[in-house]
């Protein structure tokens, strides 16, 4: 059932929050669907072959042993910190989003195993000592939108100048065990993706513009980690569906309250997940095709992080450009669902 559309989240906020940096990494390896298939220990419901042509997947990022989530944060960090100095000096608050760090199976600090946070380190290669970090954890594949809601909101206050916020997911760690039922697991990859957020003074038509997002409590055990924490478990075409009806909602509420076409925005880019799915978002929306960014057939499915690396990627190949009018839409476990609307 459609949500009431309400008005737009940003209203009566005294401040911009304005992209002023970004960054990204991917790991070593290229997975290709043959070497995928050598790899995976169950039996998809459907063939390698019907994966590919549904998905669009040729090829998808995933991290060699010394590769984690770790490593691909401290990437975008010294990228920053190498090419935005004097930005990095500014952040006073860092978010960090990732549904795959998990303590124990998979943390953060490989000598303290109960450890899942990412923020402290984030902090610490960034020089930062005293500010404020965060990690964001339950939102999944929704988690760097929610994260652009947590960030604008704490850069109303006056003593946070800048905000870094990066969204990193290792699917690949859960993309081939032989308890996954789910052939989602085709798709899954790793990556990182960064944006440096700056408080400034109030623009109607600047950076962070308009968002929003829900749970959907009766839908959470449809997609989750499974119980051996090694496996992904997905509740087939219902939570297909789901995520579709859900993305589907996200981008006319946004439009239809700040007043938009699809013709009115540079680009849709929603989470990377398969071109199956997505085709039947940008139907309904009734998005152009040439408007519609999705590289998901080379670096396949990174989660929440499949926004931000997408961005940044496309922005230093000057195919993102400063101005442009930017929809984004991801659904996660959970199921949380959230948009963006964004001047880059």
């Amino acid at each position: 059932m459609m949500r009431p559309e309400g008005t737009n989240a940003r209203r009566g906020m005294p401040h911009s929050s304005v992209i002023a940096a970004t960054a990204f990494a991917y790991p070593s390896e290229l997975v290709t669907n043959a070497m995928y298939a050598e790899r995976c220990r169950f039996t998809p419901a459907a063939s390698f072959a019907e994966l590919a042509r549904e998905s669009g997947v040729r090829t998808r990022r995933w991290c060699l042993p010394h590769e984690n989530t770790r490593t691909l944060t401290d990437a975008v960090v010294a990228s920053l910190v190498s090419t935005h100095p004097e930005l990095v000096a500014e952040i006073d608050l860092v978010v960090v989003a990732s549904g795959t760090t998990l303590n124990v199976a998979h943390p953060s600090d490989p000598n303290n195993r109960v450890v899942a946070d990412l923020s402290p380190f984030v902090l610490e290669g960034l020089g930062r000592t005293r500010a404020l970090g965060l990690d964001i954890k339950s939102c999944y594949c929704s988690g760097f939108l929610r994260g652009v809601q947590v960030v604008d909101g704490l850069l109303a206050n006056e003593n946070y100048r800048a905000a870094l916020l990066i969204a990193v997911e290792q699917g690949s760690r859960f993309a081939v065990a032989p308890s996954n039922r789910t052939s989602f697991c085709f798709i899954v990859a790793d990556a990182a993706g960064a944006v440096v957020f700056r408080r400034e003074a109030r623009r109607e038509d600047a950076g962070i513009l308009d968002y929003v997002g829900h749970t959907e409590v009766d839908k959470w055990s449809w997609v989750g980690i499974g119980e051996d924490a090694a496996s992904i478990t997905m509740l087939g075409s219902q939570a297909a569906n789901a995520t579709r009806e859900l993305l589907v909602e996200c981008g006319r509420t946004l439009l239809r309250r700040n007043g938009l076409t699809p013709r009115d925005v540079t680009w849709l880019l929603p989470i990377q997940t398969h071109a199956g799915l997505l085709a039947g978002v940008k139907r309904e929306l009734e998005w152009p095709e040439e408007r519609v960014l999705w590289f998901a057939d080379v670096n396949g499915f990174s989660g929440s992080a499949s926004i931000p690396s997408c961005l940044a990627e496309q922005a230093s190949r000057g195919h993102v450009r400063r101005g442009d009018l930017v929809l984004s839409l991801a659904v996660g476990a959970g199921l949380n669902c959230a948009g963006a609307l964004y001047r880059f």
